[in-house]
């Protein structure tokens, strides 16, 4: 026995010396090649900033050994244009668009930041093979007319199409597979769990919705109206004649020249030729950091779904989950190292109310602490994603960005009739009269009903009362704005729910603002989490296997929106009552927004 016991020590220290080992091994590992891993291009005397929007934008960017940039950040298109401006090397910008995905907050930030750029007085050019070629070209369009010139290849047309936003409803596919949704809802506009409860969109969420991309056409119709200085009738009727094949297109004003891209690069490069491309990600890499008296700003990124515990991290940019234990660690940090301000951008359509509670918790502690916060917010801030924000010193919004969804719903799904159908029976034990409660095996006893619609106008009342003390908002305004509506963000606005409107760049004029530090005066925007703990938490995710998630969800989106509901609703999945602040993925244009 003795000789066993050694045995198993022995093996166990084992164990722990080689996770040591390890864990020594990533911080080492990390510190000996953050150096290599730094971008090192050389920006030529003579340069054109190129943003490419084939593959979309990354959400944020992980740096890893000898790893290339990657896809560009909304960071990097707007630091990096801002620095461009006044960069005598920079001789103007070529903008690829097209194709790719890209929703309204990041064209509505990008058109901001190219306005900008414009005040230098250098050119810029924009190409597209097609703007959406067989399917939806509006919102890369969108984002073109904001340049000097448009490039059309002549074979490509202007899919200038609107908006159609479309959601699944399954009740009877449920009902035929024999599982009862029991979900509760606060109030009539909450839409999340409409998906499961209804076999075709309710009156209330039609009329929601339909408000939504009203705003979104108003929005783009204005935009590209000014830009390319036509009457909002004409650019109505070029959306409702859509598509437009090259030639119709360069008639009717909507592009300049029908030319392939070595032909624009010609004309964009000149004699500088293609090689003073520099790409917008490692043009923003190598901008020098801030000196070390500058003020100090937190950036701290809150993008994907909110889950209790830690933040899940995509290796490729994209969004992962945000995470309250991260988070609350990062303003914990932040404030430790008594930064002058915080920036949390949010893009998220919610999730647990508890995690969010948390989060909502170290946003406040900031405020009463004097640390002032500014919210941004990216494609969403809905549901759980706006409560977080909602103690912010100011809100700052993209016209098109979801905002609000201030609402509640709880449940689980009921599968007695679906194993009944399958001849499965299902039989337990139970210690306690509540101890069934959580499972889908079996109803909600009236006892257990009754506490679930106590629990939801507790967290309800708890929502509104948050949003209207932050907000500096009565309730009673707050719950017209509430009941589980959607706005746009130039809605929200016009209801108190948002303080102005725009994207990183307004975050950080706020933020002077609230410091009372000089506008022209630099400062340095720091990231919490650091690099470092990113990076570890990323190996640390990878090795235990959560680090193969993009994939699955790539392989499991076989139909719209399916991988997000996934992701957003395990919650509900892995504890059946849990309660969420959560508003559904939408289908925009015929992708998964």
């Amino acid at each position: 026995m003795g000789f066993l016991r050694f045995v198993v020590r022995f093996i166990f220290w084992l164990l722990a010396l080689i996770g040591i080992a390890i864990v020594a091994m990533v911080v080492v590992g990390f510190f000996f090649f953050e150096e290599l891993a730094k971008p090192r291009i050389q920006v030529p005397d003579q340069a054109v900033l190129t943003i490419d929007l084939s593959e979309g934008l990354a959400k944020e960017h992980i740096t890893l050994p000898f790893a290339p940039i990657g896809k560009p950040t909304i960071e990097d298109i707007v630091l990096g244009l801002e620095a461009a401006a006044t960069d005598s090397r920079v001789k103007g910008v070529m903008l690829k668009v097209g194709r790719g995905p890209l929703n309204i907050a990041e064209a509505q930030e990008i058109r901001d930041a190219l306005t900008g750029f414009h005040a230098s007085s250098k050119p810029i050019h924009a190409f597209a093979e097609s703007f959406g070629e067989a399917g939806d070209g509006t919102l890369h369009y969108y984002a073109a007319a904001s340049a000097d010139r448009i490039f059309l290849q002549p074979s490509g047309e202007v899919g200038l199409m609107g908006f159609i936003l479309e959601q699944p409803f399954m009740r009877a596919a449920l009902n035929w597979l024999g599982i009862q949704p029991r979900v509760s809802k606060r109030k009539e506009y909450k839409g999340a769990p409409d998906l499961f409860t209804e076999t075709a969109m309710p009156v209330p969420l039609r009329e929601n919705l339909q408000q939504l991309t009203d705003s979104w056409l108003t929005q783009v119709v204005d935009g590209i109206a000014g830009d390319r200085k036509k009457d909002v009738s004409i650019v109505r009727r070029w959306i409702d004649n859509s598509p437009w094949n090259a030639d119709e297109a360069k008639n009717e004003g909507m592009v300049d020249e029908l030319s392939y891209w070595d032909q624009a690069a010609a004309v964009t490069y000149g004699v500088l030729g293609e090689d003073a491309s520099v790409d917008i990600a490692e043009y923003a890499a190598q901008i020098p950091e801030s000196s070390a008296s500058a003020p100090r700003f937190a950036i701290i990124r809150g993008n994907g779904p909110v889950i209790l515990g830690d933040s899940e991290t995509d290796p490729f940019g994209d969004a992962g989950a945000l995470g309250s234990d991260t988070i609350v660690q990062a303003f914990t940090d932040a404030i430790n190292d008594r930064v002058r301000a915080i920036i949390f951008r949010i893009d998220s359509p919610g999730g647990s109310y508890v995690g969010a509670d948390a989060i909502w918790r170290e946003v406040a502690r900031a405020r009463e602490l004097g640390i002032p916060v500014i919210a941004s917010f990216g494609w969403q801030a809905a549901s759980g994603g706006y409560f977080i924000a909602a103690p912010a010193t100011k809100i700052v919004s993209q016209p098109g960005t979801i905002t609000g969804s201030i609402g509640v719903f709880a449940g689980k799904p009921v599968l007695t009739e679906l194993w009944s159908n399958l001849n499965i029976n299902f039989e337990g034990v139970q210690s306690g009269a509540a101890a069934g409660t959580n499972s889908v095996n079996r109803d909600y006893s009236p006892e257990a009903w009754a506490k679930l619609q106590s629990r939801l106008d507790e967290i309800y009342a708890d929502f509104i009362g948050k949003v209207a003390s932050g907000r500096k908002l009565s309730p009673e305004e707050v719950e017209e704005a509430a009941k589980g509506q959607v706005w746009t963000g130039a809605d929200a606005q016009a209801r108190g729910l948002v303080d102005e409107l725009g994207g990183l760049s307004t975050a950080i004029r706020l933020a002077k603002q609230e410091t009372k530090i000089a506008q022209e005066t630099g400062v340095a925007l720091v990231s919490y989490p650091s690099e470092e703990q990113r990076w570890e938490s990323l190996v640390s995710e990878f090795m235990r296997g959560g680090a193969a998630a993009p994939a699955l969800r790539e392989n499991a989106a076989l139909v719209p929106g399916a991988s997000e509901l996934a992701r957003a609703l395990r919650p509900l999945i892995e504890q059946p009552d849990a309660v969420l602040l959560w508003s559904p993925p939408l289908v925009v244009n015929g992708g998964v927004e």
